[in-house]
């Protein structure tokens, strides 16, 4: 058996710094609407201001970053000379986090991407022993796919273009379902209507997002094979280029993405091809940008040792901190909690959010004091380890 590797500091300040974005993309599906942003929750120039700055800098940027993160991590969960044993329980673990992601999505938040994970981290199993020519091809070939999706369901959407602004203002969409239910319902009466959509969001989320999550995983490994996050001072080179490339292109293609998606103009109720084509190029535009982030904590690592410590408790327990932060926005917003759900706008939604992330950071810091693993994670390790 090999020995047992530390923690890399770096690697789980990414993870705490990620839970800080994934619960801004999350709060408004939480907190306004099923959909997301509202007219009515951006009719405030702070609140359009906040779904801008939501759209450019986190929608579909912290996913991509938590999927590379979870390829990194397989060289740690295959380690020792038992090679099967190891791939028993990463299967394992992989259950569990299929498990975790259906009581997720149908409990807490119907955006769940641990199911994502389960299903294609099965891929991981197989690329484990291949070459990095071919992890760096079925990568590649991922990207490509995905950026095809994504403009065929920016072409699709020319073929049915909105309804007029009149048209709009005399017949106003009413409220969704599963909004009535998440506003008003019991906790069993929203997990029926999470439960009802659920399939259907798999679906989109399969075609949108899977190609992109499979591409990351890919790049993960090959990160993870070099130990590329253990000292990033040495790889300067590298966040240098993300840094310009993420400055240079994906800054402004996610600004000029989130200006089509919730600028002056954009119709929230009744998206037609003007958001579709912002919503396709603001996902395009993510693995720049994902990369920029890495790149510039990387040199704020290197350069300020400690100065990203506050990160770094959740970051070790991310799945524990992923669910609570879930655990407790539904609880905020859902009619069967404190019932904002609806009452807020951007601005304030996403100030719940931070106060949330804030919370969950400091109660991680208080547990880490107890012992080094979060409470899912000590539940996981037990279900993963248990016999051979």
């Amino acid at each position: 058996m090999t020995p047992h590797s530390p923690r890399q500091d770096f690697a789980d300040e990414l993870r705490g710094f990620a839970l800080l974005g994934i619960i801004l993309v999350n709060a408004p599906s939480f907190a306004i609407s099923s959909v997301g942003f509202t007219p009515a929750a951006v009719a405030g120039g702070l609140d359009r201001l906040v779904a801008f700055l939501t759209v450019a800098l986190a929608q579909g940027k912290f996913y991509l970053l938590f999927s590379f993160l979870f390829g990194y991590s397989l060289s740690f969960a295959f380690r020792r000379d038992d090679d099967a044993l190891d791939a028993r329980r990463f299967r394992r673990r992989l259950l569990a986090l299929g498990l975790l992601g259906v009581v997720h999505a149908v409990f807490f938040y119907l955006g769940d991407i641990l199911f994502f994970y389960a299903v294609l981290g099965g891929s991981l199993l197989w690329l484990r022993r291949r070459s990095d020519r071919v992890v760096a091809w079925l990568a590649a070939a991922s990207g490509v796919l995905w950026l095809v999706v994504l403009a065929l369901f920016a072409l699709a959407s020319l073929a049915h273009p909105p309804a007029s602004g009149a048209a709009l203002a005399a017949s106003p969409t009413p409220p969704l379902p599963i909004d009535l239910a998440l506003a008003f319902g019991s906790f069993l009466q929203a997990a029926a209507a999470r439960l009802a959509l659920w399939p259907a969001s798999l679906a989109l989320g399969a075609v949108l997002y899977g190609p992109s999550v499979l591409g990351m995983l890919c790049i993960g490994l090959l990160a993870g094979r070099r130990r590329l996050l253990e000292a990033p001072a040495v790889h300067a080179g590298l966040w240098r280029a993300g840094t310009r490339w993420a400055l240079w292109a994906g800054l402004p293609l996610a600004l000029l993405a989130a200006w089509l998606s919730v600028g002056p103009g954009a119709w929230l109720d009744a998206p037609g091809a003007r958001e579709a084509i912002g919503l396709a190029l603001g996902l395009a535009a993510a693995p720049l940008l994902t990369w920029g982030y890495v790149a510039w904590l990387a040199a704020a690592h290197g350069r300020w040792p400690g100065c990203l410590a506050l990160f770094r408790p959740a970051g070790s327990m991310s799945l524990s901190c992923y669910l609570g932060e879930s655990l407790l926005m539904s609880l905020i917003f859902c009619g069967y909690g404190a019932g904002l759900f609806g009452r807020l706008g951007a601005a304030g939604t996403a100030g719940v959010a931070a106060l949330v992330w804030l919370l969950v950071m400091l109660a991680a810091r208080g547990w880490q004091r107890r012992g080094s693993q979060g409470p899912i994670e000590w539940l996981l390790a037990r279900w993963v380890h248990r016999g051979r």
